[in-house]
């Protein structure tokens, strides 16, 4: 029957086209929209819902096809940004066609692939970090008959639910570094905006003792004025002591002696 770990209005994503069983459906405020775990061609378990007028369907659908490379794959449409994670196994004998996606006859390695769609707000480290765990996850049911021989959506109904939980569990963590780098940035910030206050501070200071030194040293220059005007006053009022004494010798000098001699 349909998965349905939970029930939501958006319509979910399904690439792989089956109606027999359907993607599990995450919150639709959930940064990581879409995951799928996949073999080869053939989508095994998928979750997400297309809330974004079909750009989430047609991203998944362009990561699944992009050819395996060393390394990530990526896309992106608009703000939505879609990674692709390989693993490589070998030595699985593998069983032949059943017309329903399964694999091939023979033997070789098989290429697993887990692939996300993710809004560009969700940090792409995390999701890179949620692909690597659902790989690690995936490890020991990469063996199984169903993941091994099985086709379209033959892991759905079993790991469907641990794709969502751990979906959610990565946008919970997506959400709380955002805050987290939001908080960090508003301390960064205050703390630049201390340092500029205290360096204001330290200006403030510096031109109050500037103003302060200047103040003193006006008021020595005016004392120093003050002495040097009354120095002057007194030297002026000593020149004037000694002409006035000057002139009253010089005319004593030249009066005296003739009265006196009139007077004999």
């Amino acid at each position: 029957g349909i998965v349905k770990v939970r029930e939501f209005p958006s319509k979910p994503v399904s690439v792989s086209g089956s109606h027999g069983s359907g993607p599990a459906t995450p919150p639709s405020t959930m940064p990581l929209i879409w995951s799928a775990v996949t073999r080869g061609p053939t989508v095994l378990a998928e979750c997400g819902e297309d809330n974004r007028a079909g750009e989430v369907l047609r991203l998944a659908q362009k990561i699944l096809r992009k050819k395996a490379t060393p390394g990530w794959e990526s896309e992106r449409v608009g703000s939505l940004r879609a990674l692709k994670f390989h693993v490589y196994s070998t030595g699985h004998a593998a069983l032949p066609s059943t017309g329903t996606g399964s694999s091939s006859g023979g033997s070789g390695p098989v290429m697993w692939s887990i692939c996300c769609v993710y809004d560009s707000e969700f940090p792409e480290l995390q999701a890179r970090g949620f692909l690597e765990k659902l790989a690690l996850m995936s490890e020991p049911l990469r063996s199984t008959p169903a993941w091994l021989h099985g086709g379209t959506l033959a892991a759905q109904d079993t790991f469907a639910a641990t794709l969502l939980q751990r979906m959610e569990q990565a946008s919970s963590g997506g959400r709380l570094a955002m805050v987290s780098s939001k908080v960090e940035e508003v301390r960064s910030i205050m703390a630049d905006n201390i340092e500029l206050l205290l360096h204001r501070g330290d200006q403030l200071d510096a031109l109050d003792d500037k103003a302060t030194n200047m103040n003193r040293m006006a008021q020595a220059f005016r004392r120093r004025a003050r002495d040097a005007k009354r120095f002057q006053l007194w030297q002026q009022a000593k020149f004037g002591l000694v002409v006035g004494t000057a002139v009253t010798v010089g005319v004593a000098i030249v009066v005296v002696p003739p009265v006196l001699a009139i007077a004999l």
